[in-house]
């Protein structure tokens, strides 16, 4: 069960993300565990 983020509606508004529909979108920690365990990385952590 994922705790609620305190602060996802701020995540939210800088995230550069655009799959808005993810269950991980504003949630910093679940999206970065997700993409660590994937072996990838997200668009916050990737160079422009």
């Amino acid at each position: 069960m994922k705790k609620e983020c305190v602060n996802k509606w701020e995540n939210e508004q800088d995230c550069p993300c655009k799959d808005e529909d993810c269950e991980n979108h504003g949630i910093c920690c679940e999206c970065i565990k997700y993409h660590k365990d994937d072996k990838s990385l997200p668009v916050c952590l990737r160079k422009i």
